[in-house]
């Protein structure tokens, strides 16, 4: 018998073997696959501890992201420009804007067995846990590999009907890797609008283009 603690890293030793299979590299409570399109990220939810009916119990799920390869260029562009250093590939994150991934959200619960001495997981929990992991561990890292094909995160963003200032600034990061186009004038233009509504600095409209021009130049 364990303690949930215990059993917990236990089961994400055992999902970090399962993410090896696609790819994923790292330990708990993340683990990434970096390929053209940008970075795969598959990982631990926050861990959340409760009492219920006089009894321990501790909560998690697993969680996905993916970061664009261009997103990841526009912020190692804009760490060298204040100074900072580079972000490694492996450690990319942002710009968090595609939450939905046609999975059902799913927290697994481990009970402590008030039959036993010693505040130990019960076993049953253990147990309906480590069958259900590799379908789910299968199901994240094949969606967030999906969304990290080349293109794809820019094509989900494009076909939101009413996207926000932080879509609208992806979209056009995204597009200058494309170089200059009708498409990513509309883009800079649907942009300067959303800043212009919300009043937003300058400033942050100032390092966007700034990029943008930076990039197009090389493309």
């Amino acid at each position: 018998m364990v303690r949930p603690e215990s059993a917990l890293r236990r089961l994400m030793r055992e999902t970090g073997k399962l993410l090896q299979a696609y790819g994923f590299e790292g330990a708990e409570p993340t683990w990434a696959r970096a390929g053209e399109g940008g970075v795969a990220t598959v990982g631990r939810t926050r861990v959340t501890r409760a009492w219920t009916a006089g009894q321990h119990e501790l909560s998690f799920g697993l969680t996905l992201d993916v970061t664009p390869t261009g997103w990841w260029e526009f912020r190692n562009w804009r760490e060298t420009r204040e100074g900072k250093p580079p972000i490694p590939i492996e450690q990319a994150a942002g710009p968090g804007l595609i939450t939905d991934f046609g999975i059902p959200a799913r927290l697994w619960s481990l009970r402590v067995d008030s039959t036993q001495q010693g505040q130990h997981a019960r076993q049953a929990d253990i147990d309906a846990i480590r069958a259900e992991l590799p379908k789910r561990v299968h199901t994240c890292a094949r969606a967030a590999l999906r969304l990290a094909e080349p293109g794809r995160y820019l094509e989900e963003l494009l076909a939101r009907p009413d996207p926000g200032i932080g879509t609208r600034e992806a979209i056009v990061v995204l597009l200058a890797d494309h170089g200059p186009g009708p498409q990513l004038d509309d883009a800079i233009e649907h942009l300067r609008a959303g800043y212009a509504h919300r009043d937003a600095p300058a400033y942050a409209e100032e390092v966007i283009l700034a990029y943008v021009n930076s990039r197009v130049a090389l493309v």
